[in-house]
């Protein structure tokens, strides 16, 4: 890992989590737009102009909080999609190109940036995420990494017309650790 003044770069076997680059743009914008994937996101409209999705990359840098996004990049494959943390309580958000779905990238990605995460923030000791009751494959990402399931609730995507049915985790720092190394 680096120093906040260089950004966060994670590394796991098959992945590098890294900071956006104008390269990725292109890339992002046909993911993030994928009707299988924006309306699983909150922040995420289906019709994402290139306006819209520079200033989402700008607003997404690392500067030394826990409020950022990281391109989760195949060492052979390019930009494959995106982790992230923001909000209040800390809430875990990803979401990976439709192409790579079923390889096992979404737990390999979280896995090395949650460690990460704990490992460069100490007090950061329980974090949330949800996901739409029609995207089951997040819950059970979110299963293998720890996360308790607290319950359903209803959100909102930009991608969505409706607010929908979602579920709601919880991550204690501890729970994690029992599970997972961190470095």
């Amino acid at each position: 890992m680096r120093g906040a003044a260089d950004g966060f770069r994670i590394e796991t076997p098959r992945l590098v989590l890294r900071a956006f680059r104008p390269a990725d743009l292109d890339a992002l914008i046909r993911i993030g737009r994928d009707p299988r994937v924006a309306p699983m996101m909150c922040s995420l409209p289906v019709r994402w102009t290139r306006r819209q999705a520079a200033t989402w990359v700008a607003r997404s840098r690392f500067r030394g909080e826990p409020t950022f996004r990281l391109a989760i990049d195949g060492r052979d494959e390019g930009l494959l999609g995106v982790a992230g943390l923001g909000g209040a309580p800390a809430s875990l958000a990803y979401f990976l190109d439709p192409a790579v779905w079923g390889r096992g990238y979404a737990t390999e990605a979280m896995r090395g940036f949650l460690a990460a995460v704990f490992a460069r923030f100490p007090g950061l000791d329980v974090l949330a995420a949800d996901h739409f009751a029609d995207n089951p494959g997040s819950g059970r990402v979110l299963g293998k990494l720890g996360f308790e399931r607290l319950g359903p609730g209803t959100g909102r995507s930009l991608a969505r017309l409706e607010p929908a049915p979602n579920i709601h985790y919880r991550l204690m720092r501890a729970n994690f650790e029992a599970l997972h190394e961190i470095p």
